[in-house]
């Protein structure tokens, strides 16, 4: 994980990382409409992958397999077989965009521009990012941002408002990529 320190214009807890990002700038939100859907679509990816995580600490928490439950075990490895085997398969096929040292935050991301110089974008501006929490799970997080603070090789975004229930799971991703992240600093 990235560790150097976070933007301080970001409130809360965040977490550091390299993930695939993109964004494009914006004149105007898009409709309410539209961003209903993206909220949906970003509240089910992190619905998704907070089931995985709870299920991998679930399992490693776990020292032994009651004998009536082993059928359900193997019915459950199959299936995560399979589904490591789809997620191969689509992060093969997708092109993810270029990774980038990031500070996520429940409001907001800092994001460090390491090869260019950022010249184009003002305090100020629109954009709409789109975020790969999981490199081997290919679906963005796709959310609507004003910047807030422009430096030669980083950028603070803070997002437009989110939907109650979409904030509360990136609440609880934050937190749990927090905690994993002192977890590890930890054991070294």
């Amino acid at each position: 994980m990235y560790s150097k320190s976070h933007n301080s214009l970001l409130d809360g807890i965040t977490f550091n990382d390299y993930l695939p990002m993109d964004w494009e700038v914006l004149a105007a939100l898009p409709s309410e409409g539209e961003q209903h859907r993206h909220h949906r679509a970003n509240e089910e990816l992190l619905h998704n992958l907070l089931l995985r995580d709870e299920a991998i600490s679930q399992e490693s928490d776990e020292a032994e397999v009651v004998s009536g439950h082993e059928q359900f075990k193997r019915l459950e490895t199959r299936l995560d077989l399979l589904l490591s085997l789809i997620t191969e398969m689509m992060t093969n096929n997708s092109h993810l965009p270029t990774q980038h040292a990031v500070t996520l935050g429940a409001n907001g991301l800092c994001v460090q521009i390491v090869d260019n110089v950022i010249v184009s974008l003002e305090d100020g501006t629109l954009l709409k990012i789109r975020l790969y929490p999981d490199p081997h799970f290919p679906r963005p997080l796709i959310l609507y941002a004003q910047l807030v603070d422009v430096q030669a090789q980083s950028f603070t975004v803070n997002f437009c408002p989110l939907e109650e229930r979409l904030q509360d799971q990136l609440d609880k991703y934050i937190f749990r990529q927090h905690r994993r992240a002192i977890a590890l600093a930890r054991k070294k």
